[in-house]
């Protein structure tokens, strides 16, 4: 059951039934046999029978991790796309525009969980505008590689099943270091691929955006539309502000020292109500950020490919020595012991 499952990360809320129902149909179309993943997941077949039911983001975490014990993520994310979004996803496909049903991801995004949908910027390079879907992997799923390469692969399934044409990748960036693996990704999406990045990105050229969709129908997008109006007010509410402030912070830690008047101005207000709130619920903001390099740090160290340095990089510290000393402050003893005692405790005797 998923409830035994230590978790690396704290893991809260629900997520659409229909997304863990298509991941399980997607592995299983690679042989990996669908009960072994129900039983990791907890859940009854007849819950993922409804698209549009919730389930614990717990019972999405314990699928993944029972596959990323198999190399399946590109795969697994090219059989993805906008069907496995439920009701949002089917209602994307009959919009008029790329553009449009890329921002009509981004307001649904509470329907599907609000951690499972990138960002969507338009930027300008010296080659042309590109169209960047980017996201700092938070929470546990920064913990395991094969749901991030699954990431990367359907957003390019998802933009090939909205225009019904290929669509040609212009770079991608892991937040993490190679595994040794570089090739198979450079051959997968014949474009560069960088690695140990603060976030996850992958581009494509912007004119993708102008494109007309093939099965644009305003009439069947507007009852769509509708069905993903009622799923959104039925979705429940994000928790307490202890709960969606550590979400912020684990979303700005790779990228350097969380500010309280960030995280404030992101979630509409003011730093001394988010304190006073975290204070009414037995903590404080740089308490939390404290905490969290904490579990994170442990977490990535227990890697043996990233080394102390990456994994200081990746904690948004802006030099290794701050993290040692960060480290020995929280633990008694420096990074590379506290590894080694690790690895030497779980060896066999």
């Amino acid at each position: 059951m998923t409830d035994s499952i230590p978790f690396p990360f704290p893991v809260e809320g629900t997520i659409l039934a229909a997304v863990v129902a298509d991941v399980i149909g997607a592995a299983e179309s690679l042989g990996v046999p669908r009960a072994e993943l129900l039983e990791a997941s907890g859940l009854d077949a007849s819950v993922l029978a409804d698209p549009d039911a919730r389930v614990p983001v717990t019972a999405d975490f314990a699928v993944w991790l029972a596959l990323s014990r198999r190399p399946l993520g590109l795969a697994l994310g090219e059989r993805l796309g906008a069907t496995t979004l439920g009701a949002v996803g089917y209602a994307m496909q009959h919009g008029r525009t790329v553009r449009d049903a890329l921002q009509w991801l981004q307001r649904f995004r509470a329907v599907l969980h609000p951690e499972l949908v990138p960002e969507m910027e338009e930027i300008v390079t010296p080659t042309g505008r590109r169209l960047v879907l980017a996201k700092v992997m938070a929470g546990p799923f920064a913990s395991i590689r094969e749901p991030v390469y699954a990431y990367a692969s359907s957003a390019r399934a998802l933009l090939r099943g909205l225009t019904g044409a290929p669509i040609e990748v212009l770079s991608v960036t892991y937040p993490f270091p190679s595994a040794g693996d570089e090739a198979v990704h450079e051959e997968w999406f014949r474009c560069p691929v960088t690695w140990g990045g603060a976030r996850f990105e992958i581009a494509f050229d912007a004119a993708v955006l102008d494109r007309t969709l093939p099965r644009h129908d305003p009439r069947l997008f507007g009852y769509l539309a509708q069905h993903a109006d009622r799923l959104l007010e039925e979705v429940p509410e994000s928790g307490s502000t202890l709960t969606i402030v550590r979400r912020e912070i684990a979303a700005e830690l790779p990228l350097g020292e969380p500010q309280q008047g960030v995280v404030a101005r992101r979630l509409a207000m003011s730093p001394r109500t988010m304190q006073r709130r975290l204070a009414a619920e037995g903590t404080t903001f740089a308490a939390m950020v404290e905490a969290m390099r904490r579990e994170r740090a442990e977490t990535l160290l227990s890697d043996t490919r990233l080394t102390a340095s990456e994994v200081a990089f990746l904690l948004g510290f802006s030099e290794p020595a701050s993290f040692f000393r960060a480290f020995r402050r929280w633990t008694g003893e420096p990074p590379q012991r506290w590894r080694a005692a690790r690895r030497q405790a779980a060896s066999p005797r």
